[in-house]
């Protein structure tokens, strides 16, 4: 009861904090998402001359703030770094109504400068190691240098929990697309701002006919990207946990049934010497009271314990979710856990009077235990068992899918051999900044740059090849080109610039025609480039894509020079798509997200502090993040998969060890009960084996029927689990048959010991107890 109490109150304690918990901002209930779409095409945000166009209309918000999500550099600190920003009006704070912990937030005066910044809890005590002087101090951010005016409190994350940094943005129609959030009218009601922003669509697709064809403004209650983006899967994992707690609570239902059935004959001594019901009942219920007692003191140190291993594996995560420093244990979560085990405790330890009540008194006083479970009872314990293999089915079912995903997903080739390689994100300005401002401000400075640090990185001992490619795969970053298929229809392409040796360093196979060579890497060099097989069967059906000229908008076509393998791209659990690569040096672009790859002799970790002070000879200000192994960018892009499967296989066995431990309990008793009857088996010529068979008949009785009904609700829910899973149906057949093999051969070792024992007991005793 206390283990099943204090998992599923630790699991909802997160659940709440992450999902459920209203957002700690002041009128949280109407703050809003307002958002462009498009039945012709994906959208994402709003272009910022749409937002002018209603911003200033008193009649749809309260208030409305745009602002964009940005990687800046950082220097002007003990070691250089790339962090996610804010770019928003001031007007931002006072809506959201935050204070800041130390100095102050922004303020509208601050949109007519760039030169403030306010900063992250998190960012104050890894950077600057809490330092109380921090405000005031001086730090450059991409080349502009900027003022802290403030740190925000611990428990302050917008839009998402890995911003570090909030900088003013003041807005002009030219600027790119902005996110918007805003505050509705009290009892304004959302259907009718809906209606509303749908007007202000009309008009503006009515003057762009064309480029805003099909257009329409979505307003939706804000929630948090990352909580919409993985609920499913917690979902999936406080489900999991609240069957743990259901077969807990069949658990101690079982024992409890087993302990008022022994307490049959005590029950009917007292009432024959005069003791009334209700005292018998304060005497049941008082035991109850102790023993509910005893499982909440249980269930606290569990609660508390799972909470902090929970919080500590969640915040190692490579996705910072959202609110995760305000879990707590919850009370309310742990009060109504609490009570349902204490209701069923009362419950069943009524059982003894309702018993002794139907019983025949001097029959009950004359045989005790030896006339066997009551018909009632035994349905119970029936109903109890089967319920117990239907839910901890689910569980393994669903801890066999999740493994079996994650095999799948990391013995699949996707593109790259990771082994030997460190990669070193090395940017140059920052993710809406399309020109660089400081020492890298053009191009061919960036190219140079770039250039000299993968000659240094040559020098080391240990380096067998040294590339640069502007975004890395599995970034979550898309960098895209245009290009013109045979449709005639512009494109977007997914992208990448590399280096000759990008390649080689990331082992991805070239199956036709040759990769970049230095003679590439020029400006005024032929046009070149390498599509993946996906683009050649697409650009080129038929036909063999070397020689071909591949269209590009506003430039000359480039000469395709080779094929390579399809590699995995933003994710690792989807399939690759359309990829072209060029040479660096011939065009460069997303140099915010420009990576060093290396592929090494040895261990790569080894030389990662030689590989940081080449660059920072090359450049003492270069920021350097995520130094990080390819087999670690790997598996943290796929920590929900294995964080699942994780959850999963300790719930499944944590169901299994409580399913076996209801079963040996119920069995052992129920054969107890049955000793005269098995007795009497025995007597007229039964072998032991045919002993232990009819015992484990029993047994295997509601196991079965629980598996059935688990089986039947497992194959309702498969359809949502798919979504979970790696090319694996949720309904596999063989991870189906191991779940009720492991199950069944649960219920035979757990129910094996009682058995042999009512075979091996001794008939006469049992035979002359009547």
């Amino acid at each position: 009861m206390g283990l099943g109490i204090g998992a599923s109150t630790a699991a909802f304690s997160i659940a709440d904090a992450v999902i459920l918990r209203p957002l700690p901002y002041r009128s949280a209930a109407q703050l809003v998402r307002v958002e462009e779409t498009s039945s012709k095409r994906a959208l994402y945000g709003m272009p910022a001359e749409d937002y002018l166009r209603w911003s200033d209309r008193t009649d749809l918000f309260q208030t409305s703030v745009p602002f964009v999500k940005d990687m800046v550099t950082l220097t002007g600190v003990a070691t250089p770094d790339q962090v996610f920003a804010l770019r928003t009006p001031g007007r931002l704070f006072s809506l959201l109504g935050t204070p800041a912990a130390l100095g102050r937030a922004l303020l509208e005066s601050d949109n007519n400068s760039s030169a403030v910044a306010v900063i992250g809890h998190r960012l104050w005590e890894r950077v600057f190691h809490r330092d109380p002087r921090v405000v005031g101090r001086l730090v450059t951010l991409s080349g502009q240098l900027c003022t802290i005016v403030g740190v925000m409190p611990p428990a302050f994350e917008f839009p998402a929990s890995d911003v570090e940094l909030w900088v003013p943005l003041r807005l002009t129609p030219m600027q790119t697309r902005v996110q918007v959030v805003a505050a509705m009218r009290p009892g304004q009601p959302l259907a009718a701002i809906q209606s509303a922003m749908q007007i202000v669509a009309h008009e503006i697709e009515g003057e762009k006919p064309i480029d805003k064809a099909g257009l329409e403004i979505v307003v939706s209650p804000w929630r948090d990207e990352v909580t919409r983006k993985y609920e499913l899967s917690l979902v999936f994992i406080v489900a999991a946990v609240g069957l743990v707690l259901l077969i807990a609570c069949a658990d101690a239902g079982s024992l409890l049934l087993c302990r008022a059935l022994q307490r049959r004959k005590e029950i009917a001594i007292r009432a024959s010497l005069g003791a009334g019901v209700w005292r018998v009942m304060r005497q049941l219920l008082a035991e109850s009271l102790l023993l509910a007692a005893l499982g909440t003191a249980v269930g606290i140190a569990v609660a508390n314990s799972t909470l902090r291993v929970l919080v500590r594996q969640l915040a190692a995560l490579p996705i910072a979710l959202p609110h995760l420093q305000g879990v707590a244990l919850n009370e309310r979560v742990f009060l109504f856990n609490t009570a349902l085990c204490l209701a069923l405790g009362c419950v069943l330890s009524m059982l003894p009077v309702f018993l002794a009540a139907r019983a025949d008194l001097q029959t009950v006083l004359r045989t005790g235990q030896a006339t066997g479970p009551s018909r009632g009872s035994t349905r119970i314990f029936f109903l109890l068992i089967a319920g117990e293999a239907a839910f901890a089915f689910l569980l393994l079912a669903g801890s066999g899918l999740m493994m079996h995903s994650l095999i799948r997903l990391e013995e699949s080739d996707h593109g790259f051999r990771p082994d030997h390689v460190l990669t070193m994100r090395v940017p140059i300005g920052t993710l809406t900044q399309p020109r660089p401002t400081g020492r890298y401000d053009n191009k061919p400075r960036q190219m140079a740059h770039y250039q000299e640090l993968v000659e240094r990185l040559h020098q080391i001992p240990g380096v067998r090849y040294a590339a640069i490619v502007n975004n890395p795969p599995l970034s979550t970053v898309n960098t895209t080109t245009e290009f013109v298929p045979a449709d005639g229809v512009r494109k977007e392409l997914p992208t990448r610039t590399i280096s000759e040796e990008y390649f080689a360093a990331m082992g991805t196979p070239l199956l036709a025609g040759r990769a970049f060579t230095a003679q590439d890497q020029s400006a005024d060099a032929p046009a070149v480039g390498i599509v993946n097989q996906h683009l050649a069967r697409e650009m080129f059906p038929g036909r063999d894509p070397l020689d071909q000229m591949f269209p590009v908008p506003n430039a000359k076509p480039m000469r395709i020079v080779g094929v390579v393998e399809d590699a995995a791209q933003m994710s690792y659990e989807r399939p690759a798509g359309n990829e072209l690569y060029i040479p660096y040096r011939q065009y460069i672009f997303g140099v915010f997200m420009s990576t060093i790859v290396v592929r090494t002799v040895g261990d790569p970790r080894a030389l990662a502090s030689a590989l940081q002070k080449a660059i920072w000879a090359v450049d003492p200000d270069q920021p350097i993040a995520k130094v990080e192994t390819l087999n670690d960018v790997i598996a943290d892009s796929i920590w929900r998969p294995r964080f699942s499967a994780w959850v999963f296989t300790v719930l499944g066995g944590l169901a299994l060890l409580l399913t076996s431990a209801g079963v040996y309990s119920v069995v052992s008793f129920t054969a107890t009960l049955r000793a005269r009857e098995l007795g009497i088996r025995v007597a007229l010529g039964a072998t032991p084996w045919q002993v232990v068979a009819e015992v484990l008949r029993g047994a295997m009785a509601p196991l079965v029927c629980g598996l059935t009904v688990g089986l039947t609700a497992a194959l309702l829910m498969s359809r949502l689990l798919t979504s979970l899973l790696y090319e694996i149906s949720g309904t596999d057949p063989m991870t189906y048959a191991l779940a009720v093999v492991v199950l069944l051969g649960m219920g035979v070792l757990a129910s094996i010991g009682p058995a042999w024992r009512a075979a091996a007991r001794d008939p006469l005793p049992a035979l002359r107890m009547d």
